[in-house]
């Protein structure tokens, strides 16, 4: 399936599964609990019980109204929810990497994509969007890490993610799966109560407080549907991510006609040494990353490091080379996962070296 058909199947089960979540909260708190609730004082005092459960609280007018809401509210909050843990404003800065930036904006022939460059050792780069515009976020430790050809490469990388059209999507499931599993971390409280009382927050203590029932019977009747979505809005991620950066790679190589310097790039980010969260939300938002790295966060600079030369080609080759045989066979970052976020990083630099093989062949 190549990446355009992939991306629409991806986005039909984003927009059905966001309305079966919201329709499911909406039935679950406004007629299984009252339901059970009613019907049990009913059936205690009379005997008996006829409850409708085949309904939803609201008419389907409203209930689609919600639903395009919740949508929209993602779209437009999901882009803003990525870029919180950045802050400043360095979008008009006139350095190297926007620069760059702009350049490879113009070659692919995209909007210009706003450039955040965060001070961070970590060597990381993202892209996150909306259907109006784009932002890629670069860390001073990734370009002290980079040449010259191997930073244009992977800016070019995610300039290729806003002409493919896959961030925003990528950005909004990205949204929703932390929408969803927060939703079932919430409606596991009762459990997390009895498990491990010490480590709740103050806000779980004041519910368990005031609202105990309501949270025994969210856990009981609840939580085994709000299960479902979190799973589902993962799978959705993994499967859209690892085409994507396949598709971005080789569209990466096709701008700057130099698809060894994204090779030697991976290699680079693929050596440093990081060890990423296990929390589902926080992994989960690795998949927005060139590799599976964490969200970086902090400050805006314009105080750049100084990019180095470009490698000489040969060299580049042989380094490129020397990792491939030295690489664990398709073995991805995030190897500890298994259902990682990204291809192997040995598949796509072996995959940018036959291509380099092919451009150099001509035609």
């Amino acid at each position: 399936m190549n990446l355009r058909l992939r991306i629409c199947a991806v986005l039909g089960v984003f927009v059905a599964v966001s309305a079966a979540f919201v329709l499911a909260v909406l039935w679950a708190y406004g007629v299984l609990l009252p339901g059970f609730v009613g019907g049990t004082i009913v059936f205690l005092r009379y005997g008996t019980v006829d409850v409708d459960l085949l309904r939803l609280p609201v008419s389907w007018a409203t209930a689609l109204v919600v639903v395009v809401g919740f949508l929209a509210a993602q779209t437009y909050y999901g882009y803003q929810r990525v870029l919180d843990g950045t802050r400043g404003d360095t979008g008009d800065a006139d350095h190297a990497v926007a620069r760059t930036v702009r350049r490879l904006a113009m070659t692919a022939d995209v909007p210009e994509p706003t450039v955040r460059v965060v001070a961070d050792e970590t060597e990381s780069c993202y892209t996150v969007g909306r259907l109006t515009d784009a932002t890629i976020v670069v860390t001073t430790g990734l370009i002290d890490s980079l040449d010259a050809d191997e930073l244009e490469a992977v800016l070019a990388h995610e300039i290729a993610h806003v002409a493919n059209r896959d961030v925003t999507l990528m950005t909004v499931t990205t949204l929703f799966l932390e929408i969803a599993d927060r939703a079932y971390h919430a409606a596991r409280l009762a459990r997390r109560a009895l498990a491990d009382p010490d480590e709740l927050s103050s806000s779980s203590r004041i519910a368990l407080y005031w609202f105990l029932p309501l949270v025994a019977l969210t856990y009981v009747f609840v939580a085994p549907i709000l299960w479902v979505f979190p799973t589902i809005a993962d799978w959705a991620t993994r499967t859209l991510s690892q085409s994507r950066e396949f598709a971005a790679d080789a569209a990466a190589a096709r701008i700057t006609g130099k698809p060894m310097a994204l090779a030697s790039a991976l290699v680079t980010l693929a050596e440093a040494d990081a060890t990423p969260e296990t929390d589902l939300r926080t992994t989960r938002t690795r998949a927005l990353c060139i590799v599976p790295t964490d969200l970086v966060t902090g400050d805006d600079t314009t105080s750049l490091p100084a990019i180095r030369r470009p490698m000489d080609a040969s060299r580049r080759r042989e380094r490129v080379t020397a990792w491939l045989e030295a690489a664990t066979p398709s073995t991805p970052v995030d190897a500890d996962d298994s259902s990682p976020t990204h291809p192997a990083v040995d598949d796509r630099v072996r995959r940018l070296s036959e291509l380099a093989a092919e451009l150099e062949g001509g035609p």
